[in-house]
């Protein structure tokens, strides 16, 4: 007989985006003798065969945009009803968590987290107040509050903000030292030379990311500073419309676009500079990483300041201020360094995932304990 608690994680799906690539982390380094992880998903994702490799049972149902909320509520109530022995269920859904939280509950699982990952909604219109009202119900169906970082909490969680536990979207520190090798590699497989400034950024192409401004700031940087090139990895649903605006600034030579890769630490090397101008986050795993690895940043003022470890590495912008982005650029191509974090300050912070996980491992067996 199994003797594994079994953790069941509501997610979209597990690919390489911040959720996905923190609960890898995390599960990775678990002792999955005594916390197992499975996953309800929506799509196939890019970690699916590894999570079956390490015994993670996945189960899919469509979400709310293939069927339509009666239609979802209905799957997930269905769903539940055959799976009321899980003990702990994790919902990864922000606002629309509320769904998941709500159909567990009715089957009596007696611990259901709420996690919020982020610090505003992608929706507009209707959509964004379906999402608005539903988010307000989290507190009538979640036992306990799980946040990335202190904004997340209250952005979700309002007045029970205060109630929320803090889990750090941890990295594994080790795979994000600086490498000067691995910089001369990676810049050689892309016939980068050491001359160019590589601009780099990391991300879906969607609303939050700001692609766009990214693209016209990349625009001005270059007419003073022509060797630039600029690197965007990732996918998502404003892809080719990004692509088309590329090669509207005749600038398709300059840009290289990579799909969502695990492997992120290597490119972290070849950069010169990480520009991150979101529109909103929780607390963007893509720039403890890039501290880790003593990669200068700018970010948008609107990132929580819970991102910045001290190391003089991350500067953040108004958005508004377009002028105050390229001065900074200007000022990082001058300067061009690399300061890299400490481990020891990185585990002192909360970002080593091996500690993150074995912390993670003693609370789901505290909620066991407490929901039976």
């Amino acid at each position: 007989m199994e003797s594994a608690l079994r953790i069941l994680h509501v997610v979209r799906k597990m690919n390489h985006g911040e959720i996905g690539t923190m609960l890898m982390n995390v599960y990775r380094n678990l002792d999955t003798s005594k916390v197992q992880f499975d996953f309800l998903t929506n799509e196939e994702g890019d970690y699916d065969e590894e999570i079956r490799t390490m015994g993670g049972h996945l189960y899919r149902i469509p979400y709310i945009n293939e069927v339509g909320a009666q239609g979802y509520q209905n799957a997930l109530r269905h769903f539940f009803k055959g799976h009321r022995f899980y003990i702990v269920m994790h919902a990864h859904l922000d606002k629309m968590s509320v769904f998941s939280l709500k159909a567990a509950k009715r089957v009596g699982i007696p611990v259901r987290v709420a996690h919020s990952h982020n610090t505003g909604t992608e929706e507009t219109g209707k959509e964004k107040l379906l999402q608005n009202i539903a988010g307000s119900f989290i507190s009538l169906y979640a036992t306990h509050y799980f946040a990335c970082s202190t904004e997340a909490a209250k952005w979700l969680f309002k007045t029970k903000a205060k109630n929320a536990e803090i889990m750090y979207n941890a990295i594994e520190l080790e795979r994000f030292c600086y490498s000067q090798s691995v910089r001369e590699q990676v810049r050689e497989d892309l016939h980068i030379s050491e001359k160019e400034f590589l601009i780099g950024h990391i991300g879906p192409f969607s609303p939050q990311k700001n692609h766009d401004y990214l693209i016209e700031l990349f625009v001005g940087f270059r007419r003073r500073i022509p060797q630039a090139k600029l690197i965007l990895i990732g996918d998502g649903p404003l892809q080719q419309e990004i692509e088309a605006k590329i090669k509207q600034y005749h600038i398709v030579e300059h840009v290289v676009s990579l799909s969502g890769k695990e492997d992120t630490e290597r490119w972290m090397q070849a950069f010169d500079l990480l520009v991150y101008p979101s529109l909103h986050e929780g607390l963007p795993m893509t720039l403890i990483e890039a501290q880790s690895a003593g990669l200068p940043i700018l970010a948008s003022d609107r990132i929580p300041k819970e991102v910045d470890l001290g190391a003089n590495l991350i500067e953040f912008i108004r958005l508004d201020d377009k002028s105050e982005w390229l001065a900074k650029m200007y000022k990082a191509y001058e300067k061009k360094y690399r300061n890299p974090v400490d481990a020891e300050v990185l585990m002192n912070k909360g970002y080593d995932v091996k500690k993150v996980a074995h912390q993670t491992e003693q609370k789901y067996l505290q909620l066991r304990d407490d929901g039976i």
